[in-house]
């Protein structure tokens, strides 16, 4: 008998993948905004409407979004300055990280982490 649990096991490296693509276009389009704000449907839809990973495995992610750096000149930064998740209000809620946000508006490229 197949074990329910194990049916389904979604690849959280790539939901971390998509939403810096994501977040990426989303900055050079708003370029000004240092925060955003995201229904969690948003989220629902980019990953493929997975609704674990877009609630309750959704920190686990963003941490793994922590690990892909971006060069400022400043130094090394990541994406995401912090966030909140808020589950009742169905609300993603994100700071970038000021210099990481101009790099990325000045077309710089984020580096991807090494993932053994």
């Amino acid at each position: 008998m197949m074990n329910m649990e194990y049916l389904h096991k979604p690849d959280y490296f790539f939901f971390a993948h998509k939403m810096v693509l994501f977040l990426e276009k989303y900055i050079k389009q708003h370029p000004m905004e240092q925060e955003a704000t995201f229904h969690l449907q948003a989220i629902y839809d980019l990953f493929g409407q997975d609704r674990a990973s877009s609630t309750i495995n959704l920190e686990g992610i963003l941490n793994i979004v922590d690990e892909y750096l971006i060069d400022t000149q400043h130094g090394i930064a990541t994406l995401i300055h912090d966030y909140s998740i808020h589950l009742d209000n169905h609300i993603l809620t994100l700071n970038f990280h000021p210099h990481a946000m101009q790099s990325v508006s000045h077309g710089a490229s984020v580096f991807f982490p090494k993932v053994a």
